[in-house]
């Protein structure tokens, strides 16, 4: 009788950490793409190559003439105004983000160890995606 109570409890206990599982790994999936401050996070893509890493970032709708790209730790920094406010009450017709107004972008990209900052360089192409090559050290 007490081995049974003790199968089920483990049973129980295996349920319900697969599903807290569950639960944070969604969590995890769920990306806050902007924050109540106005930063909106852009989307961006890491290409690596032999000799060098390609980062594409999308910055539709900033001002091109605001972008900064630099280097922060072992980190990649990325940011830049919009060219106008946009306020998600407005975007989503909805009064539950009312006095979420979006300004700039922001986004960190860990750098990855062979990476060599010193040779980085980027453009900001017309269709306002940034596009920073970062070559990888050798040996």
């Amino acid at each position: 009788m007490v081995e049974d109570v003790e199968e089920l409890f483990e049973r129980l206990r295996r349920r319900v950490m697969r599903e807290v599982d569950r639960v944070l790994s969604e969590f995890e999936a769920l990306r806050l793409d902007w924050t109540p401050d106005g930063r909106l996070s852009p989307l961006y893509t890491v290409y690596e190559f032999p000799d060098k890493y390609v980062v594409l970032v999308d910055l539709a709708a900033a001002d091109v003439d605001s972008v900064e790209v630099k280097v922060a730790d072992d980190r990649l920094v990325i940011e830049a105004r919009l060219e106008r406010e946009i306020s998600l009450g407005d975007l989503y017709g909805t009064t539950a983000m009312r006095g979420v107004t979006l300004r700039y972008y922001r986004q960190e990209i860990p750098l990855p160890p062979d990476a060599d900052v010193e040779g980085m360089s980027y453009r900001v192409r017309p269709d306002k995606i940034v596009e920073i090559v970062i070559p990888r050290r050798r040996g």
